[in-house]
């Protein structure tokens, strides 16, 4: 009898051993998963000249001289939008980056529904006409013609008509024409 109770305790010492080895194993593999393979960044934005493509990504975009200065706009029926501080880079520092440009051409700018815009050099120089709070226009201002990629100090996002969009900036925060403003930029063809 004394035989079987030494070997029911050594059935039970070897019991909680196996159970505890498995609750060890289970804990050490679900710790140590292999980590998920990095996706390569998602292009935000392309340019094309001519036959020539050129895609940039979000860290790509940051890492250019960047701008934080104040716009607003008024549109058809008078409503304004801003002011508002935009953090983004110009379009001449990011045109800059590519090679054989011509030295006359226009911006077509397309947002991700297809609508889009052309900026003469005039307005890619910031050049536009701008508006006092009734919508009387009041002048060619001096502003900056940038791609946007925060507003307020948050960075834009498909509901806050982003992750890219065309502003016009300066430091009095002029009031321009809500058309020349364009949300959810993707793409820029040099024409």
């Amino acid at each position: 009898m004394t035989n079987k109770i030494s070997h029911n305790k050594f059935n039970k010492i070897i019991s909680i051993a196996l159970i505890t080895i498995v609750i060890v194993l289970v804990g050490i593999c679900g710790c140590t998963t292999t980590p998920p393979k990095e996706q390569p960044e998602k292009t935000l934005l392309t340019i094309s000249v001519g036959s020539q493509v050129y895609n940039y990504t979000l860290n790509q975009l940051i890492e250019l001289s960047n701008i934080s200065e104040q716009g607003s706009y008024i549109n058809k029926v008078g409503k304004i939008t801003g002011p508002n501080t935009y953090t983004g880079f110009t379009v001449t520092v990011l045109l800059h980056t590519i090679p054989s440009l011509p030295t006359n051409y226009t911006v077509h700018a397309i947002a991700s529904d297809g609508y889009a815009q052309n900026y003469t050099l005039n307005e890619v120089n910031g050049h536009v006409m701008v508006y006092n709070e009734t919508g009387a226009e009041i002048g060619t201002g001096n502003l900056t013609l940038i791609i946007a990629y925060k507003e307020n100090g948050v960075f834009l996002n498909e509901t806050t008509k982003g992750p890219l969009r065309i502003a016009f900036v300066d430091t009095q925060s002029s009031l321009t024409n809500s058309g020349l403003w364009l949300s959810s930029l993707v793409k820029i063809e040099i024409i």
